[in-house]
């Protein structure tokens, strides 16, 4: 006569379970990469600056530093809205980030030019990489750039 010994259950869901167990746990999310659009604002940050401090030092471009100034003002806070919508800050507030601490350059007539065009070509050049609505924004901004450069 065979003996068959009972065998409790719960022995064999955990010897059931043990392959399931590294299945079932998820790897941790990695943090997105950077908005390339963060960058751009930074940068927009940085050229209405030095903008800025070329219309308070040079009184015969006041007026067209003025309009750079107020035209990368508003260009950062486009492109920091948009970062800002497509990855929400985790803090509260809606000032803009600071800035990274590296010091404006030195304004003149042909550096304010030399950054509105860098500028444009980096916006130019994310385009294809972006959603149609990023791909129209930064379009935008680098046709405003290039209109800026052309009243220099």
């Amino acid at each position: 006569m065979t003996v068959v010994k009972s065998v409790p259950r719960r022995a064999v869901f955990a010897v059931l379970a043990v392959p399931l167990v590294p299945a079932c746990t998820a790897e941790p999310k990695q943090p997105p990469p950077p908005d390339p659009l963060a960058a751009l604002a930074e940068q927009a940050r940085k050229d209405a600056a030095a903008a800025t401090a070329l219309a308070q030092s040079s009184p015969e471009l006041a007026a067209v530093a003025g309009e750079v100034a107020k035209a990368r003002t508003a260009h950062a806070v486009a492109l920091q809205t948009e970062v800002d919508r497509e990855r929400p800050p985790k803090t509260s507030g809606s000032a803009p980030p600071p800035s990274s601490g590296a010091p404006a350059v030195a304004a003149t007539k042909q550096k304010m030019a030399d950054a509105l065009k860098a500028a444009e070509k980096q916006a130019g050049d994310l385009v294809p990489a972006v959603s149609r609505y990023r791909a129209g924004l930064l379009g935008s901004i680098a046709a405003g750039c290039a209109s800026l450069r052309e009243v220099i």
